[in-house]
């Protein structure tokens, strides 16, 4: 398995223009040990052709020893609207372009679908869920004549409980289609045990978000100062507060054991950082993935 970083660990700093794309991989590639980055369509600049953008970045990755391990794309397949569920799908296929350009071979889809008022409070999730995987099917298709493989990430919360992603996977139904598992949603949104939602989901994982946090099962003293947060299922008892990746309670060898155990043989890419220190946070973490993913890859010899 390969240690990666998700680009999304520089949110902060790349809303706020502190940082830019080149900015995040230069980082990666000099001060960290990571195998990989894995950018977000969400941050190339709106000031120039994406293509001329992914052209630099790719040899910007290039300078750094960096693989892209995923390129991973916004979707709202706004399922109650025709023309933009179109415009979705269709936006999803030409992103592929620049998929080729940054020499990745997967490419990680939301499954989210905005939805109009009359919707919102009683969804039908049966009808969302069916036009979700039409729209995915398209895409996977296309891909597939590409030689890509699409990853659907188990992300928000009409769609991101397990029961739900596993169907989407059958109803999409191709080959080249999979899950980009986000173990620490499971846990932390729907209060699920990411262990055993990991073992269920190990044969069609295609890449990884590895996040991480401290964990308590009753409010800790100074939660607020401290920065803990209550898991968001409700009347949840459980806490959680981010942490530098791999030093936290979401159990990384164990979740990591399970996919090599299952044949998994990509890229495990950082999703956690601090906001008061995301480069320091980075480097800790990408250093702890590498080790972990060692221990684990020795132990499975």
């Amino acid at each position: 398995m390969y240690a990666g970083v998700c680009q999304w660990v520089f949110n902060a700093p790349l809303i706020k223009g502190e940082v830019d794309m080149f900015d995040c991989i230069e980082f990666v590639g000099l001060n960290t040990e990571a195998d990989c980055f894995e950018p977000l369509s969400r941050y190339w600049s709106e000031d120039e052709p994406v293509d001329e953008q992914a052209e630099q970045a790719r040899e910007l990755l290039d300078d750094g020893g960096l693989l892209v391990s995923c390129y991973t794309l916004e979707s709202d397949f706004a399922v109650y609207d025709e023309q933009a569920f179109e415009a979705t799908v269709a936006h999803c296929i030409l992103e592929m372009d620049i998929a080729d350009i940054l020499d990745t071979d997967t490419i990680r889809l939301d499954p989210r679908s905005s939805l109009p008022p009359e919707q919102a409070q009683s969804p039908d999730l049966d009808f969302i869920l069916e036009r979700v995987s039409e729209g995915m099917q398209e895409i996977a298709d296309a891909a597939a004549d590409r030689g890509l493989t699409v990853g659907v990430e188990n992300h928000g919360l009409l769609l991101g409980r397990s029961d739900l992603v596993m169907r989407m996977i059958e109803l999409v139904d191709r080959p080249n289609f999979g899950v980009n598992l986000d173990f620490s949603n499971f846990r932390i949104v729907f209060g699920e045990d990411h262990v055993e939602v990991t073992r269920m989901f190990a044969p069609f994982v295609v890449h990884v978000h590895a996040k991480d946090s401290l964990l308590s099962a009753a409010e800790p003293e100074n939660a607020e100062a401290e920065g803990w947060r209550r898991t968001l299922p409700k009347d949840s008892e459980e806490w959680y507060r981010p942490c530098v990746g791999g030093e936290g309670d979401m159990q990384w060898p164990t979740v990591f054991s399970i996919l090599r155990d299952a044949g998994f043989d990509g890229t495990v890419s950082l999703e956690t950082s601090l906001p008061d220190d995301i480069r320091g946070s980075v480097r800790d973490g990408v250093a702890n993935l590498k080790r972990i993913l060692a221990e684990v890859e020795a132990a499975g010899e």
